[in-house]
């Protein structure tokens, strides 16, 4: 009983000189439990932190991983007047990471000792639009999540990266939370976090790009459901957390500032009469505002048509033009890409089901790749041009895309295109048959009876279309039309 007394005195005491000796040192400044820090191009990254330091002359910092030192113990800097700050350099891609501090005293001394954990070495991708980005998939086929892909909350935290990764209850910025008290506030969260609904594409986009580049994700989670190109409108900036582009700019600042691209869904909410005509110019002084805020003048903007819509109600003409105007955008815009979503099967009404949203977070990594990390990726099936012919067979109209990756394919038939009396006109039937040019791997062979006079060409019209045809990288031809077939 003697021996088990002193021991547990001596266990005892042990925990209070630990206590005392984490208590003489603290960061609070540039680096927290797990927060993805930027690498360069080199894919190297710089750690830095700052605090306080009791009774201290000088920090000190080292790197370790899976209990090896990886950097090995470098001056942070002196603790003047009880504070101090420092830089750990050329940190390689990779962790999770812990990041071992102490203190030293004039004698050289260790008088207190701290770290960080779980900290990663990679690069940082901003979510943003509305619900689609937000995340309204079911949970029940959600992403796994990945110890090297993690996320920067809407509580301005860092946490390791599952679904769903906004939880917009949990913001401090109104824009996002306006719960009436904290407990319907946290009745909101709890509600949110345990529902059936929430998967999204960003998990999925970051583990095929620490898939692909090796490097580790950080995502700013800064989506909200139902919001329109007005509200995310970059001129109320100042309002801070009041407006949704206040609030992002001051997620991506407090997450570290250097991000690696922007991923954007949005478009729903403006397919109607009074917003779609002037979408276009404030989707594009969406991107530079953004490339000029975040000190970026070429930062990689990655986007996604607006797909299907279930209600026999919806007026299609909004919708389909905000279809055409994300894809003139990409043509307008530098380091720009678009991924088409009208193939994806839905979960509800509007919203991409979580096996599309996987395959969208894959098909806009296939853009980052190849921007980022020279991949051999094309950008994916657009129109070219349109043929008109004859042939012992009957007529035919053939559609020629270029930026296909290995040729079109399809699962079954061939489905999607239609032909229009006239630019705005209705269908006209006179598809019998559409296939892949078996001469043309880049085009699509519509068989026609007859053509009426002034034939359009669309693919995806309507607001519930099927249609599904991709490319051997799986990137889906998007909504095109009318288009006119010229003799």
């Amino acid at each position: 009983m003697m021996l088990k007394g002193r021991f547990l005195f001596f266990v005892a005491l042990l925990a209070g000189m630990a206590g005392a000796i984490a208590q003489g040192l603290v960061v609070d400044s540039g680096l927290a439990n797990y927060q993805v820090a930027p690498c360069d191009a080199e894919g190297n990254a710089r750690f830095t932190l700052g605090g306080t330091a009791a009774g201290a002359v000088m920090v000190q910092g080292r790197v370790t991983a899976t209990a090896k030192e990886l950097v090995g113990w470098v001056d942070l800097g002196k603790a003047a007047q009880g504070r101090w700050q420092g830089v750990i350099e050329a940190v390689p891609a990779g962790g999770p990471y812990r990041v071992e501090l102490r203190a030293l005293d004039e004698a050289g001394s260790v008088v207190a000792s701290t770290a960080v954990y779980e900290v990663l070495a990679g690069d940082l991708w901003v979510l943003a639009g509305q619900s689609n980005m937000q995340g309204v998939g079911n949970r029940k086929e959600e992403e796994a999540p990945h110890p090297q892909v993690h996320v920067f909350a809407m509580n301005y935290t860092w946490r390791l990266a599952t679904e769903p990764l906004h939880i917009l209850g949990e913001s401090p910025d109104p824009v996002h939370c306006s719960a009436e008290s904290e407990e319907k506030r946290q009745q909101e969260i709890a509600n949110w976090r345990d529902g059936p609904k929430g998967a999204g594409l960003g998990l999925a986009f970051a583990k095929e790009m620490l898939r692909r580049t090796g490097r580790p994700v950080g995502l700013v989670a800064s989506a909200h459901g139902g919001t329109s190109m007005a509200q995310w409108d970059p001129a109320l900036r100042d309002q801070g957390g009041a407006s949704l582009y206040g609030s992002m700019c001051q997620q991506v600042e407090a997450a570290g500032g250097a991000v690696r691209g922007v991923l954007w869904y949005q478009g729903e909410s403006d397919a109607n009469v009074a917003s779609f005509p002037v979408f276009l110019e404030k989707f594009k002084a969406l991107v530079e505002a953004i490339r000029r805020d975040f000190d970026s003048p070429e930062l990689p903007f990655y986007y996604v048509q607006i797909g299907r819509f279930v209600n026999p109600e919806f007026d299609p003409v909004p919708w389909h033009w905000i279809q055409t105007e994300q894809l003139v955008a990409e043509t307008q815009l530098p380091r720009c890409g678009m991924v088409a979503s009208i193939d994806l099967a839905l979960d509800d009404a509007i919203h991409a089901g979580t096996p599309g949203l996987k395959t969208l977070g894959y098909r806009l990594a296939n853009l980052a790749e190849r921007d980022l990390f020279g991949a051999a990726l094309l950008a994916g099936p657009r129109l070219e041009r349109i043929e008109r012919g004859d042939s012992p067979y009957g007529a035919y109209v053939r559609v020629i895309f270029s930026g296909v990756n290995d040729g079109l394919t399809a699962a079954g038939r061939v489905q999607g295109f239609s032909i229009g009396k006239g630019p705005a006109g209705p269908n006209y039937p006179c598809i019998f048959k559409q296939e892949i040019d078996p001469e043309n791997p880049n085009a699509v062979v519509l068989w026609v009876a007859k053509l009426p006079a002034d034939p359009h060409l669309w693919y995806g019209r309507g607001l519930d279309p099927y249609c599904n045809v991709v490319d051997a990288a799986n990137m889906a031809l998007p909504v095109f039309g009318p288009i006119a077939i010229l003799e």
